[in-house]
Formats: structure tokens, C-alpha cells, sequence
């Protein structure tokens, strides 16, 4: 059931676990996956927003990591913290990436499931996606040039896990916010899905992910052709900025200069979440305008990122970077 790459055994994986279904069955199925000793640990993030619920999973989570004999760690949030969907994500990067880096190991897994993804890509084509945006969660995203994000069960759907969880008799938290509607996520999975999959295609979850898994590699194939011009017009690269010669790209068109820079922005893993097509297009113009027209023009652009057109240059500036990017 688990998708590991082969150095995990050797570098390790801190296990996110927040104590719900996916995770648990994430968990139990590392601990028998028979890693060397102290190279799998688990970490809990409490939120702290459910009060005795919230410290009720946290036990629960160390609870399993003894059972498992496990080394445990967890993260205590400030309870009045506000949380959209992407803030309570960062959040959790926040806590669970420096802790991957302080015990050495080299990943750090999710329990993202095929469901996920058919929510992402639903969630993304709703509010205007690209067509990058289509290729969903990534099965492996490098975070820092320490520790890669890793989803093992991103192919397994949610009622194989609650079934592999019922046949090995493995308790788990049922999390109340999920039935929440407040976040879209939360519709998508409990009002939009059930009504496609009962009036339009019984089948869309298989449709949506074999759409997300086409867009990756059309992505992927693009990425490589692009690699090669995007090395010729690279004058500077640092980690929180990036110089481009605009001149050898004055005849490309539009489309072409869009992927190249949304390129650019996954090189540097600048935030691509809130970029829309607008955005994205006049950047591209930015790019391909007559020097004298743009020459000190300046553009924000979400998650602090600016470009500045000076004469035959732009250049992209991370004013505030996370370094977290895209989901």
C-alpha cells in the first residue's frame, strides 16, 4: 500500500500524524515497514483549537508512537490563532519542518490519499486555476535541500484506509470540523463530490486523479524543454532572488513566457498558491515589453514576491518567503 523511496530506510522519515484515520494507517504501516532503529519518528501538531478534543489526539498520537516505540514530538499552537486552510498548512510546515531538520532525517511524510487529491483539483479548478494547477498534490516536493515532503498513500483511496484500519482493528480520532462547512474543502468533500458521484460519474475520484497524474507528466515534459532556455537567459540565482535576460525572449509569445516563468517561480519555490491568470499574464508582459516602456516598472505579486523591469533585465525579488511554495 505505501510508496517508499528507497533512501527513506537510509535517511529516514518523520511521520505526521494527527491522529485520524489516514495518518494512523500511515503510521502503523511505517512502523511494520521495518526501518532501521531511529529512522522513523512521529510528530503531532495541536492545533489547541478543539480544547480537551485537541489535547485528547495529542495523547492519542503519543499513545501510538509508544506503541510503536517510536520517538515522539509535538507542536503546541497558540489556541486564539485564526486559521484559513492555507494558513493551518503553513502552520504545520512551520512546526514539523525544523524538527525534520533538527533530528536528521530526510523526509517528512503526509497521509494525503487519492481523495485529497480529487479534492485539490476540484478545489483548484473552482476558484481559477492554471492548467499546473491541475496536476494536484505532488507525491514528492523538496521543502528545503534537507528534507523532501513525501505523500506514500497518495494513490490509496480513503475507504481502503478506513477498510485496512477495520480488518487490523486499529482505533482512530474522528475530527468533528471536518463536517464543518466553513471551508470549502469541507463542501467539496461533503456536498459537491457525493452529488457527482451519484447524478454525474460514479467514477470521477479515478477521472479527477488520472487528470491530475496527466497534467504532472505534460508538466513534467515541459519542464525539461524549457530547462535549456531558461539556462540562457539566467544572469543571477539566490535563494531569494533571481535575475533574467529579457532580450532573447522578445519573440516568444504569451503562453510560452507564462511557463517559463511559472518555471522560474517552482525553481526558486516563490508561493504559486494565490497566482492567478491575470498575474501570470502580466508578468509575461513585463517581460516581453519594450525596454523603454518598462524600464523601472514594478509588480507585486502574492506571498511577497516582486518583479522589478530594469532595461533589459527583470528581476524577482522574495520580499517575504516562506519557503514553503506550493501545496
Amino acid at each position: 500500500m505505501l510508496i517508499l523511496p528507497s533512501k527513506a530506510f537510509e535517511h529516514g522519515i518523520l511521520a505526521a500524524v494527527s491522529g485520524g484515520a489516514d495518518s494512523v494507517a500511515l503510521l502503523h504501516l511505517l512502523a511494520h515497514a521495518c526501518f532501521p532503529a531511529g529512522k522513523l519518528a512521529v510528530a503531532h501538531v495541536n492545533h489547541r483549537l478543539r480544547g480537551a478534543d485537541s489535547d485528547a489526539d495529542a495523547a492519542f498520537v503519543h499513545s501510538l508512537a509508544e506503541e510503536y516505540q517510536l520517538r515522539y514530538y509535538e507542536c503546541r499552537l497558540d489556541a486564539g490563532t485564526a486559521l484559513s486552510e492555507n494558513s493551518a498548512r503553513n502552520l504545520r510546515y512551520d512546526c514539523l519542518l525544523p524538527q525534520a531538520e533538527r533530528i536528521g532525517v530526510r523526509y517528512l511524510a503526509t497521509a494525503h490519499t487519492a481523495d485529497d487529491q480529487t479534492e485539490t483539483v476540484l478545489h483548484r479548478i473552482l476558484r481559477g486555476t492554471g492548467l499546473s494547477g491541475l496536476a494536484g498534490i505532488a507525491p514528492l516536493r523538496s521543502l528545503t535541500q534537507a528534507v523532501t515532503l513525501l505523500r506514500p498513500l497518495l494513490h490509496v483511496r480513503r475507504k481502503e484506509i478506513l477498510a485496512y484500519l477495520e480488518r487490523h482493528r486499529k482505533p482512530y480520532r474522528e475530527d468533528k470540523t471536518n463536517l464543518e462547512t466553513q471551508f470549502t474543502r469541507n463542501r467539496i468533500r461533503n456536498r459537491l463530490l457525493p452529488v457527482l458521484r451519484e447524478e454525474y460519474n460514479p467514477q470521477i475520484d479515478e477521472a479527477v486523479c488520472r487528470l491530475a497524474t496527466l497534467a504532472a507528466d505534460n508538466e513534467s515534459a515541459l519542464s525539461e524543454l524549457l530547462d535549456e532556455l531558461i539556462g540562457r537567459v539566467l544572469l543571477e540565482q539566490h535563494m531569494e532572488r533571481v535575475v533574467l535576460d529579457v532580450l532573447p525572449l522578445q519573440h516568444y509569445s504569451p503562453p510560452v513566457l507564462r511557463e517559463i516563468l511559472i518555471q522560474v517561480w517552482k525553481r526558486q519555490n516563490f508561493p504559486r498558491r494565490e497566482m492567478d491568470y491575470g498575474q501570470w499574464s502580466a508578468l509575461a508582459e513585463l517581460l516581453q515589453s519594450v525596454a523603454p516602456k518598462t524600464s523601472g516598472r514594478r509588480l507585486d505579486f502574492p506571498g511577497g514576491i516582486s518583479a522589478e523591469r530594469t532595461q533589459n533585465r527583470l528581476t524577482l525579488t522574495a520580499v517575504v518567503h516562506t519557503g514553503h511554495g506550493s501545496r
